[in-house]
């Protein structure tokens, strides 16, 4: 899989896509091209833009700018809320921090703090907490190409429990990046584990992956910074395993439900491949990005995304998915 570009240069290239398509009276695709950008640039840039919910891009080429005295406040809303529960851990993870450098018994910090040296490591550690899990688990998925390949060959082990006579009401919630969308079967792979009991949302960005477990035990997983996983943390300190197990939750209430196919009667146009690609939008995805999961062409999916807006009496993608909730299908 090729490497995403990394913040900084999809930052930059939204920017400038963005204040670009501010100043075009009739946004398109075929303009940006023609100001200089490269197919992929425009796909990527409008994705982007999509999701922060700035632009909408349905149709082939034609590029709707919603107000941005509108959209970049609520963007600039939501940004907020993810820092404040992210600050709200600081003090926990800036102890454990200074607690595994602090040389107590040579490279493990301490018994309640334990270095992780390998991937293997990490997932030893990740099925020793699980294994204690009595009522709560909460994972936080940063993307990486281990994770791909993980959700994909076994998207069940993610969350590493499964309930059991002992744990049956086993609270189980699992947050993934936005972008596990664009790797191939993924969206099947998210729709398994939610059908066997697990919370699953999707966010844009996280800054590393976390299992929580009870507030007893957690564990930090930075393999996708360093692929070695060298770094990583086994937390059983309760205060900062109570602390993890507080972002996690508030980074996973800020985070959005995987949207469901619509079941039950369906619109007389539509079909339940229709019912894929309105969960699909939901979730954010680009056209790209979805016929990429249902394994069809690009212009099967703008085809179907006319149709199924018509059908809705919606005129952008925004009023399509509002339109989609208000009837209950999502």
């Amino acid at each position: 899989m090729a490497e995403r570009d990394s913040p900084t240069m999809g930052d930059e290239l939204m920017t400038r896509v963005y204040l670009l398509l501010l100043r075009l009276p009739a946004p398109r695709r075929s303009s940006l091209v023609q100001e200089g950008f490269t197919e992929d640039e425009v796909d990527s840039a409008l994705t982007g833009l999509q999701e922060r919910g700035m632009v909408g891009a349905a149709r082939r080429d034609v590029i709707e700018v919603y107000p941005p005295d509108q959209t970049i406040p609520a963007y600039a809303a939501e940004l907020e809320r993810q820092a404040r529960s992210s600050r709200s851990a600081a003090e926990g993870l800036a102890h454990m921090y200074y607690e595994a450098r602090s040389g107590r018994g040579g490279t493990r910090a301490s018994p309640d703090v334990s270095l992780l040296d390998t991937v293997d490591d990490i997932e030893s550690a990740f099925f020793r907490a699980a294994a204690r899990a009595e009522s709560r688990i909460v994972r936080l998925c940063a993307r990486s190409p281990r994770m791909d390949q993980t959700t994909l060959r076994h998207a069940e082990s993610i969350i590493a429990a499964r309930p059991t006579t002992t744990n049956a009401d086993l609270d189980r919630c699992v947050v993934f990046e936005q972008s596990i969308l664009e790797v191939e079967g993924a969206f099947g792979a998210l729709q398994t584990m939610r059908a066997n009991g697990i919370d699953v949302r999707l966010t844009p960005h996280l800054a590393f992956s976390v299992l929580a477990v009870d507030r007893t035990v957690a564990v930090i997983d930075i393999s996708h910074l360093e692929p070695g996983g060298g770094g990583s943390l086994f937390v059983q300190q309760r205060q900062l395993a109570s602390a993890l197990m507080d972002m996690c939750l508030g980074l996973a209430a800020l985070a959005t439900p995987l949207p469901r196919t619509p079941r039950g009667p369906s619109l007389k146009r539509l079909t339940d491949r229709d019912g894929q690609i309105i969960a699909l939008l939901a979730a954010g995805a680009s056209d790209v990005t979805i016929a990429r999961q249902l394994t069809v062409s690009q212009r099967t999916v703008e085809r179907r995304i006319r149709s199924i807006m018509e059908e809705l009496g919606a005129t952008t993608r925004f009023q399509a998915g509002t339109a989609a909730v208000q009837r209950g299908f999502l």
